[in-house]
């Protein structure tokens, strides 16, 4: 019988060494690859904390080690809150990643911001877009700022009281309705501060309001720029790394261009309407100011008016709204505070339109001191305004000389909060803006260091709607307290302002409040 054979096919030796080498290769490729981004984080880890211009400061070195981790603490919210730990444990002075640094000492106001020297200029101060007052350079930004300062002068916010008193009449008014229902059930009083001070600020702006607050609900213009806000740490924490960007840029881009682009139409929409009206030619708000030197060489062009009012929308509204619910919620965590605050508005005044700008600010001091001391601890931008030391040679901030190119800040919430400038620091206590404790020596207040406190910034790009935040916010809060009796909805509103995360402003929850109309017996 015929043995059958079974031959077994050639060894193709090429291909399968080709095959090897092949997957070797491939394995071998994302070995070095891993190993020389391995390799090149460990060195710039090591040459950040030991070799590095700024090696001589105090900091964290994790985060100066490996920058993303402060890129990942905004991104969560916590950065300021951790910048503020850093202090207290660093002192007045700290490096907190590899090319910043942080400061709070009343000095550095001065050598940072102040005049008297080359400016600092912002980083990243090349945006896209038409250029307005906060990202314009320093060639653009004089010319700016002198075609718009006459729009908050005295003699434009005395024009200006009649238009804001309506909206903080109808804010009072729909309080009214509120605390008028079955039951009072509690009110969200940052959502109603919010739509007020938006609603008021497009009037001043584009000569309209947007309706907020007489509808009682939020406008969506408004919703889209808070979560703009909140969207600016991923776009930090997507700058850290190319491959993340992309992605982002690939799931995100269409949608945040097409929501950014319907933003600048509607803003350029409404300013070109509130230009060409006549009838609005002298009404005293911002554009009755900016128009005057409209298409003049040193005035603003239409793309400017249109991009400062936008801007102006965005900075002249939450910030108001926030401070607002913040001294909201300290006066009614202090009884003591809230008492006596009440008392000096509603012995102020024999009635209730006698409440003005002027009055407000003279017949008020415990009030304004109560604004004063939430700012303090709730300043609405509590992160630092950064700037960049200039080139070719160290800058001199607060005693120290800072080497080139590094970004540099006076951090409001650290500086704000210190022992080394205020006494009790993490305290409501309003006393330590009144006249007494600046002037007695025995005053426990006596020597904080009250030049520290700056929450409008300081210098030539300090903020320009300074004057109006202030009368909006005193006379608001005048004719609450003149009106309303109020308390927290437990437990709804405990501990507001202690665990907030903050997005350049602070994110704030729900702040629920009872009201009670007060009794004109009392």
């Amino acid at each position: 019988m015929d043995s059958i054979t079974h031959n077994a096919p050639p060894l193709d030796l090429r291909n399968l060494v080709s095959r090897l080498l092949s997957s070797h290769t491939i394995i071998f490729t994302i070995v070095f690859i891993i190993a020389v981004n391995l390799i090149h984080t460990l060195w710039t880890a090591v040459y950040n904390v030991y070799l590095h211009p700024l090696r001589h400061f105090p900091g964290p070195k994790p985060w100066i080690a490996f920058p993303f981790l402060t890129d990942i603490a905004r991104f969560r919210g916590t950065l300021d809150v951790r910048i503020q730990q850093l202090h207290n444990r660093y002192g007045e002075t700290v490096r907190i990643s590899h090319d910043t640094i942080s400061f709070i000492s009343p000095a550095a106001w001065k050598d940072i911001y102040g005049h008297g020297h080359p400016e600092l200029p912002k980083p990243h101060v090349d945006v896209p877009g038409e250029r307005h007052i906060m990202t314009a350079n320093a060639h653009d930004h004089p010319r700016l700022r002198r075609a718009m300062q006459p729009a908050f002068s005295s003699a434009a916010l005395g024009q200006q009281e009649a238009l804001i008193a309506v909206y903080v009449d109808l804010l009072v008014s729909k309080l009214r309705e509120a605390a008028a229902t079955t039951g009072r059930p509690a009110v969200d009083m940052a959502r109603w501060y919010a739509v007020t001070t938006f609603d008021l600020i497009g009037d001043l702006a584009y000569g309209e309001s947007f309706g907020g607050l007489r509808e009682g609900k939020t406008n969506q213009w408004l919703e889209q720029i808070t979560t703009a806000l909140r969207l600016i740490p991923v776009l930090s924490l997507a700058a850290m790394s190319p491959t993340l960007s992309k992605i982002l840029m690939v799931l995100g881009s269409r949608k945040m261009k097409s929501v950014g682009a319907a933003h600048k139409a509607k803003a350029r929409a409404l300013a070109m309407r509130r230009i060409e009206n006549a009838e609005q030619k002298d009404r005293g708000d911002f554009m009755t100011h900016f128009m005057r030197a409209r298409g003049q060489p040193q005035g603003l062009s239409d793309d400017e008016l249109a991009a400062n009012a936008d801007v102006l929308i965005v900075a002249g509204s939450e910030t108001t709204a926030t401070l607002l619910a913040g001294v909201t919620w300290f006066l009614l965590s202090n009884a003591e505070a809230y008492e006596r605050c009440v008392a000096e508005v509603r012995g102020a005044f024999a009635n209730e339109d006698e409440i003005g700008f002027k009055a407000a600010t003279a017949r008020l001091p415990y009030m304004l001191a109560c604004l004063d001391e939430a700012l303090r601890l709730y300043p609405p931008v509590p992160s630092m305004l950064q700037r960049k030391t200039l080139p070719g040679a160290p800058t001199p901030i607060a005693g120290h000389m800072v080497p080139e190119n590094t970004l540099v800040g006076v951090h409001h919430l650290s500086a704000y909060h210190s022992e080394r400038n205020f006494h009790r620091p993490n305290e409501f206590l309003p006393e330590r803006w009144l006249p007494a404790a600046r002037t007695d020596p025995a005053s426990p207040f006596f020597n904080d260091r009250r030049e520290v406190h700056k929450p409008f910034s300081f210098g030539p790009r300090d903020c320009i709607g300074r004057n109006l935040a202030y009368h909006e916010m005193r006379l608001i809060l005048a004719k609450l307290l003149w009106n309303f009796d109020m308390e927290l909805a437990e437990p709804f509103s405990t501990g507001w302002a202690e665990s907030q995360k903050t997005y350049i402003l602070w994110d704030k929850p729900p702040l629920m409040v009872r009201l009670k109309e007060r009794s004109l017996l009392d």
